[in-house]
């Protein structure tokens, strides 16, 4: 690893970096890339360093996942080498690697100096002059963005990696939301050992929304079978994420046929009042401040929120014809939507499927007591409740959620 001329700079305490899970901190306040940097532990104690930014596009390495020694981007799930930064399999779209030392308990960079401040008409001016080409003509792809298939005639957005017996994921129901959004740190890792699918469901992401749909349990429903049917998938594990676990369900219900294993976390589908949490999330009205508080509500631990997130959440929710979807979704009076993604307990009660109910006990959304009860209606069932965490398990606690749905979703642990 070549050094790089610069200064040493504080980045975090020692003990603030868990082994396996990336730290990312900002360590300026220049707005140049140095001051963004993320830090993970080796396996044998030693720090690593790295620009906190993947090479492909701004998306912070440390919100992705550390695997086998690798550091898995949450984009396209680059894998990059934390001793060379290189990825894996392109050595030439390597991650930026800095050296570090540790000082009186501190993890410290050698980052680079410094560039001499340039206004955006002076860049512009540059770029024209050098004939390089603009912003806009070089701007990556959104991740969220995957692979389209037509679903009587609604072209889906989804994601598709992986191999091995099928997943599909389906996402929750948060302003803004997209497969890619609630799955990002699920997907590499399941992908190890599983075929991932994650479809944008009707109404969300990058899915087309047709004029004058109606959306409701059986209209989604039919979607996500119609999904199936496209890519001739004929039975399917599924994990479903609070709105996706009444679809979960509902599928499991109608066409028990097409359903292997489920897993309910934080899911909607039996009856329940309205949390004022809830409410809020489905009459967003958009505004920063706005992104802002939801994203608080949803996580117990609120050093995963910050205001880039909110932003980025904030612009998914108002892309056109995004807004306008959510508020004909559930509309006021809110208990009615809960009402109408609850499914009749007799048909709950025959769910013959091995299942898995995960919630978090900090969950200020959907109420601990849901999994409870599907715990009880579905007599092959197991429950986990995670401590510390709210509504969004599979981020806040995403290593232990994904090794506890792999190793229930193994037809090899004999289950």
């Amino acid at each position: 690893m070549a050094r790089v001329s610069g200064t040493w700079e504080r980045v975090c305490r020692v003990e603030e970096v868990v082994p396996d899970q990336p730290v990312g901190k900002v360590i300026g306040d220049s707005g140049q890339d140095r001051d963004r940097v993320c830090v993970v532990a080796t396996g044998d104690g030693e720090f690593v360093a790295l620009l906190d930014r993947c090479p492909h596009r701004d998306i912070a390495l440390s919100r992705g996942i550390v695997k086998d020694g690798k550091l898995v981007c949450p984009g396209h799930f680059w894998r990059f080498d934390l001793t060379t930064g290189e990825r894996t399999d392109l050595p030439d779209h390597g991650a930026t690697v800095y050296p570090t030392r540790v000082v009186d308990g501190w993890v410290e960079a050698l980052l680079p100096p410094l560039k001499p401040y340039r206004s955006m008409r002076a860049w512009l001016l540059a770029q024209a002059r050098e004939g390089k080409p603009t912003m806009q003509e070089t701007a990556p792809t959104s991740p969220e963005i995957g692979e389209a298939v037509d679903v009587n005639g609604i072209r889906t957005n989804y994601h598709d990696i992986g191999s091995g017996d099928p997943i599909v994921l389906i996402h929750g129901s948060g302003p803004g939301v997209s497969a890619w959004a609630n799955w990002r740190l699920t997907l590499p890792s399941l992908s190890e050992r599983f075929r991932v699918l994650a479809p944008d469901m009707l109404g969300f992401g990058y899915t087309h929304r047709p004029e004058g749909v109606r959306y409701d349990l059986a209209t989604w429903t039919d979607h996500l079978v119609g999904f199936l049917d496209a890519l001739s998938l004929k039975r399917v594990s599924v994990v479903g994420n609070s709105f996706g676990g009444a679809l979960a369900l509902s599928l499991a219900t109608s066409s028990p046929r097409r359903v292997d294993r489920l897993v309910l976390m934080g899911g909607i589908g039996v009856p329940f009042e309205l949390t004022p949490e809830l409410d809020a999330v489905w009459g967003f009205e958009p505004s920063l401040p706005n992104m802002r508080a939801l994203l608080d509500v949803f996580a117990h631990d609120r050093s995963l929120v910050d205001d880039d997130l909110a932003r980025l959440r904030l612009e998914a929710a108002t892309r056109p014809g995004a807004q306008e979807a959510y508020r004909a979704m559930f509309p006021a009076p809110r208990q009615a939507a809960v009402n109408a993604l609850t499914l009749d307990e007799g048909l709950i009660r025959a769910i013959e499927q091995p299942t898995l109910v995960v919630h978090g006990r900090d969950d200020r959304v959907i109420p601990l007591r849901n999994s409870l009860r599907l715990h009880e209606l579905i007599s092959k069932s197991q429950l986990h409740v995670f401590g510390r965490c709210g509504h969004w398990v599979q981020i806040e606690h995403a290593h232990e959620f994904n090794r506890l749905v792999a190793e229930f979703l193994d037809p090899r642990d004999g289950r």
